[in-house]
């Protein structure tokens, strides 16, 4: 059975004219009465009553009217989905995102411009340390992260999405938590707590090269899997830490956030991606993603 067949039947079915049904779908009376005729034949049915004066439904003909505007109205929806789906227009793609990366205002942002620019696509986002979201990216189960750079991974495309400086995160009853801005060099005595390279491997990597440049190795006395757990454990007094600026939005009552006056730590996130393994859905997500990082730095 053709979809020109149904198509044709439908026309006839509505108009219930066989001349009217031709102008409608563009062809001869008598091709389009031919195609009818073989219909019923492939359905052995009478679908239609014709007389020199009507066209009128058989039952089995009004039945099958309703059958071919679903089968049609399917067919239609399947093309148009395709087609929005090689324009990156829709289906479904998955994000990981360390913990940290939600404590900013960037990334509610970009899903937020996303989902109003593509609202046939279906987002799922996945909590991951940056070690599981290599492996998810290997495997398909999600196609973009948002990662601190560096990465140890040649395999990989990175599109930077944002920076922003890290601060001192003291306990309330240090002596310099009531200082406005501090020397990085003036916590070389303290203990530090940090996330585990497992868990943010640019993260750690930072803080250390930056404990460098100030002049000392820092002690790292406590780890901590999440940023949460780490401005808990400098409440509770067992050490000091660096962390992203969006930290802040963490208030505790129990530390203070103070800014590092030399030398001046910038911390990045961006988003990764396999190379050479896009699709139009990706590959308009990450021009989101380049356009926010763009606007943000010229802002």
């Amino acid at each position: 059975m053709e979809l020109r067949y149904l198509r044709s039947y439908v026309a006839v079915a509505e108009d219930l004219h066989f001349s009217r049904a031709a102008l409608r779908l563009h062809i001869a009376q008598p091709p389009l009465s031919r195609q009818i005729q073989r219909l019923e034949e492939e359905l052995g049915v009478q679908l239609l009553r014709r007389t020199q004066r009507r066209v009128t439904l058989t039952e089995p003909g009004r039945q099958f009217l309703e059958s071919a505007r679903t089968i049609l109205a399917q067919v239609e929806e399947s093309v148009s989905l395709v087609q929005r789906m090689a324009r990156g227009e829709a289906g479904h793609i998955s994000i990981g995102m360390t913990s940290s990366v939600a404590f900013g205002d960037a990334l509610p942002r970009l899903l937020r411009r996303f989902r109003e620019g593509h609202p046939a696509v279906s987002i799922l986002l996945r909590e991951m340390s940056a070690g599981e979201q290599m492996a998810a990216l290997r495997d398909g189960r999600i196609q973009v992260g948002f990662m601190r750079p560096p990465l140890r991974e040649a395999s990989v495309s990175l599109i930077p999405f944002t920076r922003e400086p890290l601060v001192a995160v003291l306990p309330s009853a240090h002596p310099l938590a009531g200082r406005r801005r501090i020397p990085l060099k003036a916590l070389a005595q303290d203990p530090f707590i940090t996330v585990p390279r497992s868990e943010a491997v640019g993260g750690l990597d930072l803080v250390l090269e930056a404990c460098l440049q100030a002049g000392f190795r820092p002690e790292i006395a406590q780890q901590a899997q999440e940023i949460p757990s780490v401005i808990g454990y400098v409440a509770a007094g067992f050490g000091v830490s660096l962390l992203p600026q969006a930290a802040r939005r963490l208030a505790h009552g129990g530390v203070s956030f103070v800014d590092l006056s030399t030398p001046r730590v910038f911390i990045e996130m961006a988003a990764v991606c396999l190379a050479g393994q896009g699709t139009p859905l990706l590959a308009a997500f990450l021009g989101e993603v380049g356009g926010i990082a763009t606007r943000k730095a010229r802002g």
